[in-house]
Order: C-alpha cells, then sequence, then structure tokens
C-alpha cells in the first residue's frame, strides 16, 4: 500500500470512529434495535464506513492521491458499509416483533354521524 492510501484510510477511519456512533445512536433512537449488542455493532460499523466515504474521497484528492487512489478507497468502505448493514439486518430481522394486523371496522354508523354528510 502506498503512503496515500494509508492517509486516506486514517482520515476515513477517524471521521468513521467520530461521526459513526453518533449516526447509529440518531438512527436508534428513530427505529429501535431489537437484535442485541452484535445488531448494533454491525450498525456502528456500517454507518462509520459510509460516513468515512466522503472525508476519505477529499483527502485523496488533498493529499494528492489523485481520483485513481481515491476511488477505490471509497468503493472499499461503500462495499464494508453495506455488507456490515447486510449482517445487520439478517441479525436483526429475526429479532423483530411480528407486526399485529390491525382491525378494520369499516364505516360504521358512528362515523356516518360525525362525518357530518
Amino acid at each position: 500500500m502506498t503512503h496515500h492510501v494509508l492517509e486516506i484510510l486514517a482520515v476515513s477511519v477517524v471521521f468513521g470512529i467520530i461521526f459513526g456512533p453518533l449516526i447509529a445512536r440518531s438512527s436508534s433512537r428513530r427505529e429501535k434495535v431489537y437484535g442485541g449488542a452484535l445488531a448494533q455493532v454491525f450498525h456502528v460499523i456500517g454507518a462509520g464506513a459510509m460516513v468515512g466515504i466522503l472525508p476519505g474521497v477529499i483527502a485523496g484528492l488533498i493529499f494528492g492521491g489523485g481520483f485513481g487512489t481515491a476511488f477505490p478507497v471509497a468503493l472499499g468502505l461503500l462495499a464494508t458499509s453495506l455488507f456490515s448493514m447486510v449482517l445487520f439486518a439478517i441479525v436483526e430481522k429475526p429479532a423483530r416483533p411480528a407486526p399485529q394486523p390491525t382491525e378494520d371496522r369499516g364505516w360504521t354508523e358512528e362515523d356516518a354521524r360525525k362525518s357530518g354528510l
């Protein structure tokens, strides 16, 4: 590996370590994770790898590695993120509770009176 690739990976990893857990926590607040610690680990890794793509590409262009060096690193980070999220989904899916069917009452006399028609 050239020093440009190591610099790009270092920048990507630093950004991923800093912002990956923040994004994963924000996502977990919106939708609860049921798969336990293993699912959360895959979620954080996937979020961190995704966050590190843009800073890594920008660092590659600034440090002189060029687009030819930055693009494969970005694809590798994207593949890491997608693979981690697939593993997250595999762990998460069986742990989620089955959705409960809602009972449809249809149009009742009370609904007709409330509608004002």
